[in-house]
């Protein structure tokens, strides 16, 4: 039996570790209120992670500012190329069992691509997870993929014929196209079968039951609606995703301590809460580097690329991380492994200030010095650099509502449909707010952008982007040229 006096010098010791952990739990969750409140992130998913536990998460603000409706921790945000990691997780585990060799070409797999360039320039499996397939970075499957979700599985190899070598060659350059192949890889049968394998795979081991490629299977109340801090207060915009465009780059919805089990996984080899649930060897694969790059994103610096992570370091210490962005959406996603320690900040709005809860963290868990004093000059430097952002947005509005709208025909002359071989098709309509158009389920107002040339503002893409209508000597439309290409007039 304990001594009485070792008991009490024991409980003392329990008590102050408890307050220890407390304060820094306190201290994560006024900053990220203290976010919130400056108009930094509308709202945030937010959980922590040491070794092979959750050990803290908290939803802040608001999912969406139209209804009041706040953030909780139930509550999805879109993931984005957070996506590639659980992607490779699960073409890594596959590769464990012998179902798939990374060392093969993707013709072994995709036969439909045997005598074009992918099979003469040999690219395999390896290639496509390190991203350094030495192919062109062309827009029809990421597009179609990503954006407009107008795509069948043959479609897609289709158009996967006609790519060429990259000028670079094979070395490293991030996109989503290898990721995209890797997902007619693990779903081989059906248009997005890959949803099964990564559920398979990843979500059901690791009792992800929060993180799914199945948006339609989502209450609306349960998910984080897409927003913009362009304004003050933010705002929201469309919601850009549906299951279609849901794709093995960029496809799934989570909540933050859903995510943060995947986080674990890797930090603990394939152990949570002390059971193991996944191998180790097919993890530290992914982990380990397979591709060299030399980039700066914010406060990151990425030497490496292992099979759906970043590798890199943050102050000295060493980074594996995997971000995601989209039109309304920011997810980061990482760990220190040296401490194993990590963390998830999902945001439901494309900001910065993910990152910057991260890194308060990081600095909280590792018990940095001046915490406090050097995150509230960071907070003071966001908050004019959004001002700044914000009185450049609202100017850059009253630019663009000063434009000419004297167009040279009626609105109605550029309705229609529209198509193009590789792109897909184009719908515009008239409403009641002017024209819009369609791109399966991308979709977007359209600006008068420059009238003399029958030129439009899209945002089908997350971002604006010019559509040019074209017409014939008689003044009939023919055709829209839009991402270098022309979309063709439909009877």
């Amino acid at each position: 039996m304990m001594p009485v006096r070792a008991i009490s010098f024991f409980m003392i010791f329990l008590l102050g570790a408890c307050a220890q952990a407390a304060d820094w739990r306190g201290d994560v969750t006024d900053f990220g209120d203290r976010l919130v409140a400056q108009g930094a992130v509308p709202g945030m998913g937010v959980a922590v992670i040491r070794g092979d536990q959750v050990v803290y998460r908290h939803g802040f603000g608001i999912a969406d500012v139209n209804s009041g409706r706040k953030v909780d921790n139930d509550t999805y945000f879109y993931i984005a190329s957070s996506t590639k990691a659980l992607t490779a997780t699960a073409t890594a585990l596959k590769a464990a069992r012998d179902e798939l060799d990374l060392s093969a070409p993707i013709t072994d797999y995709l036969p439909e691509l045997k005598g074009t360039v992918w099979d003469s320039q040999r690219v395999t499996l390896d290639d496509l997870l390190a991203m350094r397939h030495g192919m062109e970075d062309r827009w029809p499957v990421v597009f179609r993929t990503a954006y407009s979700g107008d795509f069948t599985r043959a479609k897609l190899l289709e158009l996967l014929k006609d790519y060429q070598p990259a000028e670079r060659g094979k070395s490293f350059e991030y996109n989503n196209l290898g990721y995209n192949m890797l997902g007619l890889i693990l779903g081989r049968k059906e248009k997005n079968s890959w949803k099964q394998a990564v559920e398979s795979e990843v979500l059901v081991p690791l009792q992800m039951s929060q993180t799914t490629a199945d948006l339609s299977g989502l209450p609306e109340q349960r998910v984080a609606l897409p927003h913009t801090i362009a304004t003050s207060p933010a705002s929201r915009i469309p919601l850009l995703k549906a299951d279609a465009n849901l794709h093995a780059a960029g496809g799934h919805f989570s909540t933050a301590s859903s995510l943060a089990r995947f986080v674990a996984a890797h930090i603990s080899g394939g152990i949570i809460e002390g059971k193991r649930l996944l191998p180790e060897r097919p993890l530290l694969l992914t982990q380990t580097q397979h591709s060299q790059q030399d980039r700066q994103f914010g406060d990151y610096h990425r030497t490496g690329w292992g099979y759906g992570w970043d590798i890199g370091d943050y102050e000295g210490e060493r980074l594996l991380h995997r971000f995601g962005s989209f039109a309304g959406y920011r997810a980061h996603m990482s760990l220190m492994p040296d401490h194993s320690i990590g963390v998830v900040v999902l945001a439901n709005a494309n900001t910065p200030a993910v990152d910057l809860m991260a890194n308060y963290i990081y600095a909280q868990l590792l018990d940095r010095d001046g915490v406090t004093e050097r995150f509230a000059s960071k907070l003071k430097e966001f908050e004019s650099r959004l001002a700044t952002y914000r009185e450049h947005y609202k100017t850059d509005l009253q630019k663009r509502k000063q434009r000419s709208s004297a167009l040279a025909h009626q609105l109605k002359t550029y309705t229609g449909t529209f198509q193009n071989a590789e792109l897909g098709t184009m719908v515009w309509h008239l409403r009641k707010t002017g024209l819009e158009v369609r791109m399966g389920i991308a979709h977007s107002a359209a600006e008068i952008y420059n009238a003399a040339d029958n030129e439009f503002r899209i945002e089908v893409t997350g971002r604006g982007s010019v559509a040019h209508f074209l017409f014939d000597a008689s003044g009939n439309v023919t055709g829209v040229r839009f991402l270098e290409r022309v979309f063709a007039k439909q009877p």
